[in-house]
C-alpha cells in the first residue's frame, strides 16, 4: 500500500460513512414537497439530467428525491446490442475491465485484488470464473441508476457480503487496495448460455441502498447471507430486463467465462458506457433491440 493510500484508508475508516448513508438514506427517501422539489430541481441542474429520456419528465410526480434518483427511461431509450453476447449492464464509466489472471482482477493501475474475495470466500464460487473475464463499470451520481441484465438467464444464488462503505470514486479505487473487497456487495449468480456469470452490486458511501426486483432493499446484515433459488421457481430474465438498482452512484462488476466471449476491444478503460450497448465483443453484424 501507498503512503498516500494509507492515509486515505485511516481517514475515512475514522469517519463514519455508515451512518452519513443511513442519514443520507433518510433524508432521500422522505417526502419533502416543495424541497424535494427543489432538491430535485438543483440536481437536474448540476448533472445536466435528460428528462426528455425519462419514462416520467414530470419531475412533480416525484415525491421522493429517490423517486426521481432511481427514474425509469422510455422503453427506447436503451437499445439492447444483439450483436454481441453481454450487453453492459449499466450506465456509467469503465473503469478497467479483462482476463481474469490467476485469481486476480485490476482496480487501477498498480492495484488488483482478490477473486476469492470479491465472491465471498467460497472457492467452488471463484472457481466457476478462473481464467475468465471481467468488466467493472463505476456509476457516477448523473447516471441513470437501474441495473439490467447482460445475457438470457436465471437466478441460481445470491451472496450478500457485510463490509465498509468507503467511495468508490476515482481517488479511492487509485489509492485504496482492495477497496471493493472490502465494501459491502450483493454477488448475483445466473445460469446463461456462457455458462454461470455474476453479476455483482458494489455499495458505497451514500449509496441509501441495493435493490433487487426479486427480494426488494437489500437488507444490511453483520454476517454473509446466501441465498439459493429452486430451478422450477428461480426468476427468469431476458437480455435487458431490469434486475435491479442503486440508490446513489456505486459499481457493477460483472464476472463471466467465455473464451469465446472476450470483452470489447472498442470500449477503453475512462469510455462512458450506456446500458444495453457491447460488454463483449461484437458480432460482424450489428443488431439491436429495445430496452426491457
Amino acid at each position: 500500500m501507498t503512503f498516500a493510500g494509507l492515509l486515505l484508508q485511516i481517514a475515512q475508516s475514522l469517519t463514519p460513512l455508515t451512518t452519513m448513508t443511513s442519514l443520507s438514506a433518510k433524508l432521500t427517501d422522505a417526502k419533502m414537497g416543495g424541497f424535494t422539489q427543489f432538491l430535485i430541481k438543483s440536481f437536474i441542474k448540476q448533472f445536466k439530467i435528460n428528462l426528455e429520456e425519462c419514462a416520467d419528465p414530470e419531475i412533480t410526480h416525484y415525491q421522493t428525491f429517490n423517486e426521481f434518483f432511481t427514474r425509469k427511461l422510455k422503453a427506447d431509450a436503451r437499445p439492447i446490442a444483439l450483436n454481441s453476447e453481454l450487453c453492459c449492464p449499466a450506465d456509467g464509466t469503465l473503469g478497467s475491465a479483462g482476463p481474469i489472471r490467476e485469481g486476480r482482477l485490476i482496480q487501477a493501475k498498480g492495484l488488483d485484488y482478490s477473486l476469492l474475495a470479491l465472491v465471498g470466500g467460497l472457492k467452488a464460487d471463484a472457481d466457476l470464473f478462473a481464467g475468465g473475464y471481467y468488466s467493472t463499470i463505476y456509476l457516477s451520481p448523473s447516471n441513470y441508476h437501474r441495473v439490467h441484465m447482460p445475457i438470457d438467464g436465471t437466478l441460481i444464488k445470491t451472496v450478500h457480503i457485510p463490509g465498509r462503505l468507503f467511495p468508490v470514486g476515482r481517488r479511492n479505487i487509485s489509492y485504496m487496495p482492495d477497496l471493493y473487497t472490502k465494501n459491502e456487495r450483493l454477488v448475483c449468480f445466473f445460469d446463461t448460455k456462457l455458462g454461470t456469470i455474476a453479476v455483482i452490486f458494489v455499495g458505497a458511501a451514500l449509496v441509501g441502498s441495493i435493490a433487487t426486483v426479486w427480494g426488494g432493499t437489500v437488507v444490511r446484515r453483520s454476517n454473509i447471507e446466501v441465498v439459493n433459488f429452486d430451478k422450477e421457481r428461480a426468476p427468469v430474465f431476458k437480455k435487458g430486463d431490469e434486475i435491479g438498482l442503486f440508490k446513489y452512484g456505486s459499481t457493477i462488476i460483472t464476472l463471466w467465462r467465455a473464451p469465446s466471449c472476450p470483452p470489447s476491444s472498442r470500449i477503453a478503460q475512462g469510455d462512458a458506457v450506456k446500458m444495453g450497448q457491447c460488454m463483449s465483443e461484437p458480432f460482424e453484424q450489428e443488431k439491436v433491440g429495445a430496452q426491457s
